[in-house]
């Protein structure tokens, strides 16, 4: 093309945009956005000061979660008065410590939560009192000796399951070495 013609192309093009641009708006109707404030909400500014009180850790990274990851506190945030002050007093600790994670330590914890659940109740016991029966420093090499994705690493250990969390379920056998039942699938 002759690089004279260029503007005058230019021209046409921007005239032929403006001319049509009325014309598709008045035979397309508008579409209606809903809005993602729901998906969000509530907002921290929503919450009761009693809620608010219960979760001060979570004020600043409140308002980026979704309501399914709101959902949860809120309900443990209406039990919290109901209470024993200990009660209160372990629940703070727990929030505080929940506050510090990383989303991706948050999700190993959920998922060593989920494995943990999925235990024979009589084998959970069974391992919680094995590891109440470490010495601390039994405790503290069980913590950095786990793989790099437990929970309990990131978390203090409060489960005693860390490195059978950190496995496949496929891969935990009972002790009379039979593997473990698979019990129903649990979702979150």
């Amino acid at each position: 093309m002759n690089p004279l013609r260029w503007p005058a192309f230019a021209a046409f093009a921007l005239a032929a945009s403006i001319a049509v641009a009325p014309a598709l708006s008045a035979d397309t109707p508008p579409t209606h956005r809903g809005s993602l404030l729901p998906l969000v909400q509530p907002l921290w500014s929503e919450l009761t000061s009693a809620q608010q009180s219960v979760l001060a850790p979570f004020e600043q990274q409140w308002n980026s979660w979704s309501f399914a990851e709101k959902r949860g506190w809120l309900q443990l945030a209406e039990r919290v008065p109901q209470m024993s002050d200990e009660q209160r007093e372990r629940v703070n600790e727990r929030i505080q410590e929940w506050a510090k994670l990383t989303p991706e330590q948050r999700r190993l914890a959920r998922q060593n939560y989920r494995l943990a659940k999925r235990l024979d109740p009589d084998e959970r016991q069974a391992q919680w009192e094995r590891y109440r029966e470490m010495t601390p420093e039994q405790r503290a090499v069980l913590r950095t000796s786990g793989t790099s994705n437990t929970a309990a690493r990131h978390a203090g250990a409060r489960t005693g399951l860390a490195k059978q969390a950190a496995q496949p379920l496929a891969e935990v056998v009972k002790r009379d070495g039979k593997p473990a039942k698979r019990p129903r699938r649990v979702v979150y």
